[in-house]
């Protein structure tokens, strides 16, 4: 059978965005991926140039990835916080990998500021307005994305302290969800 080129790059990079999600960038090793991968060490070096290199296009994946499945919708940072949860429960290794990004390369990745700076301005025509709850824009969208993440960074005991019970489960995921929703509804709405 033939070597398949765009084959073992791909497992590569799934085997890495694996070994990123736990590990991140100083504590995953090529050795673990290139046997995750099947593949040979040396294949990672020339697809991918070193280990900055594997951890810089893992991260573009999976960001790109979310930026497509969630697009951030100005006219309904509501529903947009809400659907950033949803993707963020079914896809951990997103806000994992955005961890890892922020704390070991935060210049690595997609540069996502043209996107955000588009949607900005779309939420700014006229300054603060009752579209953005009268909050600047850039406030608002930070506050959106850390209410659509703040459940899954909160610490368990934090979680489970009220009511006990496994704060992963799907009705409490939902009834969070539902709070999400509301609070990002509340932080939009006028005083």
């Amino acid at each position: 059978m033939p070597y398949d080129s765009a084959a073992t790059r791909a497992r590569i990079l799934n085997a890495a965005i694996n070994e990123f999600t736990v590990y991140g960038l100083s504590g995953a090793r090529i050795e673990r991926i290139a046997e995750a991968a099947d593949a040979n060490k040396r294949s990672i070096y020339v697809y991918f140039g070193d280990k900055e290199g594997l951890f810089t296009a893992a991260l573009h994946r999976v960001i790109t990835e979310l930026i497509e499945a969630v697009p951030l919708t100005e006219d309904d940072l509501p529903g947009y916080a809400g659907r950033m949860f949803d993707y963020m429960v079914g896809q951990p290794q997103a806000l994992r990998m955005h961890l890892w990004r922020h704390l070991q390369r935060p210049s690595a990745g997609p540069d996502a500021a043209e996107v955000y700076a588009q949607k900005i301005e779309a939420m700014t025509r006229g300054g603060p307005s009752e579209a953005t709850g009268n909050l600047p824009a850039t406030d608002l969208l930070v506050l959106v994305i850390g209410l659509a993440q703040s459940w899954l960074i909160s610490p368990v005991d934090l979680l489970t302290a009220a009511g006990g019970g496994d704060p992963y489960s799907p009705e409490r995921l939902a009834a969070h969800r539902a709070a999400i929703v509301e609070a990002a509804r509340r932080l939009c709405t006028p005083r």
